[in-house]
């Protein structure tokens, strides 16, 4: 009987294995065709910066956003409301922002549990090499997707945000993404349909995004692309928090 059981055990344990391999792999095809359908690993291994120019309605009002990246580096945001500029900066493991809206025209340190879940905005080239950006991916199966069939794959972060991206079984294109992110003290759930995929210098980008959050849930906000500039010059120094 203990022999029985044991060999029992050997088959379970290696059809458990053999699951898991396969689940591996799965996820790596998936994942390598989804880099090919956005440029392909020499563009996206060359992308080092970018300069999106968008408006984004919001409550029917119209509001141009520029967002200025340097990969792995720091981000930068200017919005303009009301003829004022709030600017929100990330800069490595450090953010600050001003918000004259609030009254703040100062650059404010922002607080670090603010910037740990926005620390992954600085990467430009999402799920590639994902193994090397300390990423575990875990493929929760296939779901249809306001008609179209899509792999459900949830990302955990080095950061700890998770991320539930569906991508299309037939472009390999993310479709949607729901980001957890833990934001003073909260669980805040963001949810981005993406759509309007083109081409700029061989590097795919969803023109057109819609996003909806728990931290508004009256609030759906849709971003559309006016122009993507890719490899700008961009001088570090502008994610550098003003000391006056």
């Amino acid at each position: 009987m203990s022999q029985f059981r044991f060999k029992s055990t050997l088959v379970v344990l290696f059809i458990t294995l053999c699951t898991v391999s396969l689940s591996a792999q799965t996820v790596d095809q998936i994942i390598a065709k989804h880099i090919e359908a956005m440029g392909g690993t020499a563009k996206l291994e060359a992308l080092k910066s970018v300069r999106i120019a968008a408006q984004m309605k919001a409550m029917n009002v119209e509001i141009p956003v520029t967002t200025t990246i340097i990969q792995n580096q720091g981000f930068r945001t200017e919005t303009t409301m009301q003829g004022m500029t709030i600017v929100q900066v990330v800069n490595g493991t450090t953010g600050w922002m001003i918000n004259p809206l609030t009254g703040q025209t100062k650059a404010t340190a922002m607080p670090e549990d603010a910037v740990k879940p926005l620390s992954g905005q600085t990467d430009l080239t999402g799920l590639y090499n994902y193994q090397a950006k300390g990423y575990t991916l875990k493929l929760d199966g296939e779901e249809n997707l306001d008609g179209a069939r899509v792999y459900k794959i949830t990302a955990t972060l080095k950061n700890g945000v998770k991320q539930v991206n569906y991508i299309s079984k037939d472009t390999y294109y993310i479709l949607k993404i729901v980001a957890s992110l833990p934001i003073e003290g909260q669980n805040v759930v963001t949810e981005s349909k993406q759509s309007d995929f083109r081409k700029i210098d061989g590097i795919t980008f969803p023109f057109s995004n819609e996003v909806t959050t728990s931290a508004m849930p009256d609030m759906n906000m849709l971003n559309k692309i006016i122009s993507v500039e890719v490899n700008p010059k961009i001088s570090p120094t502008i994610f550098d928090m003003p000391k006056e």
